[in-house]
Formats: C-alpha cells, sequence, structure tokens
C-alpha cells in the first residue's frame, strides 16, 4: 500500500508542478483581489439560484450576460483555460486508471 500511495503522489505531484496548475493558483490569487471578478461571481451565483427557483427565461439572459461580463475579463479567461488543462490532466490519469482497471478485471481467460 505504500508504494502505491507513493505512486498516486508522484502523479499528484506532476499535476501540482504543472505550469498549468501553478498559473491557476497564481490568477486565483489576484482574482480574490478583484472586487468586479468577486462581483460579477456573487451576482452569477445569486441568479443560478434564481433560475433554478423559476426556471425563468429572463433571469436565464441575465444570467448569460453576467457570464459573458466575466468571461470577457482577460485574467478569468486566462484562469479559465488553464484551469480546464489542470482538469484534462486530472481526467487523464482517470481515464487510463479505469482503462487498467476495466482491462485487468475483465480480461478474458
Amino acid at each position: 500500500m505504500e508504494k502505491l500511495n507513493k505512486s498516486l503522489n508522484e502523479v499528484v505531484d506532476c499535476i501540482k508542478n504543472s505550469k498549468e496548475y501553478k498559473k491557476c493558483i497564481e490568477l486565483k490569487e489576484k482574482m480574490n483581489s478583484n472586487d468586479e471578478i468577486n462581483s460579477l461571481v456573487k451576482e452569477i451565483k445569486i441568479k443560478q439560484k434564481k433560475y433554478i427557483r423559476s426556471n425563468d427565461s429572463n433571469i436565464l439572459s441575465e444570467l448569460k450576460e453576467l457570464e459573458n461580463k466575466l468571461n470577457s475579463i482577460p485574467i478569468y479567461h486566462i484562469y479559465l483555460d488553464n484551469l480546464e488543462e489542470v482538469n484534462n490532466m486530472i481526467n487523464y490519469v482517470k481515464d487510463e486508471l479505469n482503462d487498467y482497471f476495466d482491462n485487468l478485471l475483465n480480461k478474458k481467460y
């Protein structure tokens, strides 16, 4: 089990040491001090809750407008791009592990 933990830690460290992950952390810290981004995120969360409760198309259009405004902020857009890359790395590891165990456990004799 110790060997397994060591291997998993190596995979996690590989992702954590990637430039994309480091960029996400850096940008997230910058965004935390950006009032415009924080305000938009709060507004979006409120609109999402309202939309889920009401299913009102007017609220949905307001929500989309806020999301577009948020996505137009360069630092946020760059953050999302890097976050997507990090998620792709995580999904790759997950998919590889799933395939490995699927092949191992479903191997025909």
